[in-house]
């Protein structure tokens, strides 16, 4: 379990320390309009590679999926450490996607050698045991502030935790073998190889790449009405709805996404849309909430800015706590997630109402909501895994793994939707901010094209500007920022409670699946 923890930390990193030093990136190596792809990258390569790893471990064994993971990911670190420019930050983020989605293989990895009845427990305690990345954002701040590296710092303290770990994980994890798999039904590599799904698997790739591309470009490259934006978007939804069809009516051996998963709607169809529904939360908000503190709250400090950043991983860490000692005792976990998704909408509603003065509610807030966007996922993660059943146990790395899509592909259309309410409405109100905050000032057209690049040289360069105006506008821009986020978060209401619905809709574990029973036992046992 801990070398399975070890991978779990190491893709968490490479999520949380790119995000949290982003802004500093672009400093150093731009500006660049297009830094926003260094995150963003991750997200698109890490949505596909989750399930088809996940499938393809299910087939050939998952020891040397994740060995290539950790690889990846440990080669992404020294690209990024020694970045030049934004793209090579880019092809950093390409290759921690690709890494990250054959290690986020853990929650099914950590589940198949437990025994049934333990497997909240496993989740849990792998969650908890990612302490060590949830410290990213702080580790992050603190090269920034406290060394002459700076955030490449944190770059190399990634790579040396991958390497590491990689090799720890050569020596210590020895699932079941190839051939311990396909012990009763005596197929080869090489016929397993010809029966994989290829048409699947490129209309799966492509479908995620083309649709969550087009989702990253609108509002940010291109407008939303533009061929750029609409056509990939199109093409990539028709790449899906036509994997359906194939998958459903081809006879296919080995199926890249195995339709009768999905016939089991309240196990597992239902959990993926609260999946998908949470995911538009949980990554969108480790994007809004750094930037939503700094502006608001922090000031300059980055040791600050770190720990504000923390509460949402540490948030992350109390819900693996709570999965592993807590929700087995409850059960019902069909009521533990209405109840936690209406909490979460609750939540999601204080944060609407946060402004400037409101330092205490925002704190309390963002980490009950923390919580509350965090313990459904993993608990998702179990109730997919155990609603298979015995008839199904050997499809665990594709069902967990595409629980994993549905959040990422709902973080991403968060991350794009929220960030275009938040530019869309800053743009609208600054002027009125801006022209209350300083009526009678002559150089108006001026002072508000600086207060909507809020740095420090934009409004020195304005003629006739004082410390009494630059204040003013700065609050000015601060006051546009509260309006921006509470229509955010107003807007997240609608999503929460579709979340509540589907959450009405699934179904508690079978009782009679929570028993010793294990899928498989290590080679090394």
């Amino acid at each position: 379990l801990q070398a399975i923890a070890s991978q779990y930390n190491a893709y968490v990193l490479t999520l949380l320390i790119p995000s949290t030093t982003l802004s500093y990136i672009n400093a150093d190596l731009g500006p660049d309009p297009n830094y926003t792809w260094i995150t963003v990258s991750w997200t698109l390569c890490a949505s596909f590679v989750i399930s088809i790893s996940g499938r393809l471990s299910d087939i050939f064994g998952r020891r040397y999926f994740l060995i290539c993971g950790a690889c990846i990911s440990f080669i992404g670190t020294i690209v990024g450490a020694t970045g030049k420019s934004i793209n090579q930050m880019i092809v950093s983020g390409v290759l921690f996607g690709l890494g990250s989605g054959f290690q986020e293989m853990g929650y099914a990895a950590c589940q198949e050698i437990v025994p049934n009845k333990y497997r909240m427990w496993a989740v849990g305690i792998l969650d908890f045991l990612g302490i060590v990345a949830q410290l990213g954002p702080i580790v992050g701040y603190s090269f920034i502030a406290k060394t002459s590296i700076g955030w490449r710092g944190a770059y190399w303290y990634m790579c040396a935790f991958h390497g590491f770990f990689a090799i720890v994980l050569v020596f210590t994890y020895f699932p079941p073998t190839f051939d311990t798999k396909h012990k009763r039904d005596g197929k080869t590599k090489m016929q397993l190889i010809k029966e994989i799904d290829y048409i699947g698997l490129f209309l799966f790739m492509a479908g995620c790449v083309l649709f969550l591309l087009g989702i990253n470009y609108g509002g940010r490259q291109y407008a939303w009405s533009s061929a750029q934006v609409i056509a990939p978007i199109v093409v990539g939804s028709l790449c899906l709805v036509a994997l359906g069809f194939y998958e459903v009516y081809a006879d296919l051996p080995q199926p890249i996404m195995p339709p009768r998963l999905f016939r089991k709607w309240r196990e597992v169809t239902m959990v993926y849309v609260v999946c998908f529904v949470g995911g538009m939360l949980y990554y969108s908000m480790n994007v809004t909430w750094p930037r939503q503190s700094q502006l608001f709250f922090t000031g300059p400090d980055p040791i600050i800015r770190g720990l504000y950043a923390e509460l949402i991983p540490l948030a992350s860490i109390t819900s693996g706590f709570l999965l592993a000692f807590v929700c087995p005792r409850i059960g019902h976990e069909r009521w533990q997630l209405v109840f936690l998704m209406t909490m979460e909408c609750a939540l999601i509603g204080s944060l609407a109402s946060i402004g400037l003065n409101d330092r205490t509610q925002a704190i309390v807030t963002i980490v009950f909501l923390g919580i509350s966007v965090a313990l459904p996922q993993l608990l998702s993660f179990t109730m997919i895994s155990l609603g298979l059943g015995t008839e199904f146990k050997d499809d665990i790395g594709c069902a967990v793994g595409l629980a994993g899509t549905f959040r990422l592909m709902g973080g991403s259309i968060a991350t794009a939707i929220y960030t275009a309410i938040i530019n869309n409405t800053f743009s609208d109100h600054l002027p009125g901010e801006v022209s209350r905050a300083a009526p009678n000032f002559s150089n108006a057209s001026a002072l508000l094209r600086a207060a909507r690049l809020n740095t420090a040289a934009a409004y020195k360069a304005v003629p006739g500007i004082t410390a009494e105006i630059t204040a003013a506008a700065q609050l000015a821009v601060k006051l546009a920022y509260v309006q921006a986020y509470k229509t955010v978060y107003l807007s997240a209401l609608g999503f929460g409670a579709c979340a509540i619905i589907a959450a009405l809709l699934t179904k508690s574990t079978d009782k009679n699946m929570k028993n010793n029973t294990r899928i498989v036992r290590l080679e090394n046992e």
